[in-house]
């Protein structure tokens, strides 16, 4: 079982990249964690799901939104992340599903997609794969996110 907090570095663990650091076309690395039946439970508590509505042809599937809490981790293994990040879109695009009641062993990658300043505001789009071990694909992800374009003094 890996849980999200096993995957994603912290601000604190590193000094963190400014927004001119991102390179666009830059390959985000594999990141390899297991869904287990436990996390899907858990995060269907979280978020006050049924799991009654995650069935596919009558067997119980994993909302594929739980994915969502692995897609920071993606990025943040090349690009450690800064203080200061907000994120302002994300968009996720289910292929097949997390079956709730087996480990389900996923690589996620990807890669910037875009940079791209607004009102002196420095963005970045990028964007993820999530695939089983075999090579089935499970999901892929497009996100944006505000990002400083300096790093903070410490206090």
């Amino acid at each position: 079982m890996t849980r999200p907090s096993d995957v994603k570095p912290r601000e604190d663990e590193a000094e963190g990249t400014p927004a001119e650091a991102y390179e666009v076309g830059a390959v985000l690395p594999d990141m390899w964690f297991t869904v287990t039946p436990d996390i899907i439970d858990e995060y269907i508590a979280a978020v006050d799901g049924d799991p009654k509505v995650y069935v596919v042809d009558g067997r119980r599937a994993a909302p594929p939104n739980v994915l969502a809490v692995y897609l920071l981790a993606t990025v943040y293994r090349r690009y450690h992340p800064i203080q200061g990040i907000i994120l302002t879109d994300m968009s996720l695009r289910a292929h097949h599903p997390i079956w709730a009641d087996e480990d389900t062993e996923i690589c996620a990658n990807g890669r910037i997609d875009e940079k791209f300043e607004k009102r002196g505001k420095h963005f970045v789009r990028w964007s993820a794969a999530f695939t089983r071990a075999d090579g089935t694909l499970l999901a892929t992800a497009t996100n944006t996110m505000y990002v400083p374009a300096e790093r903070l003094e410490k206090r």
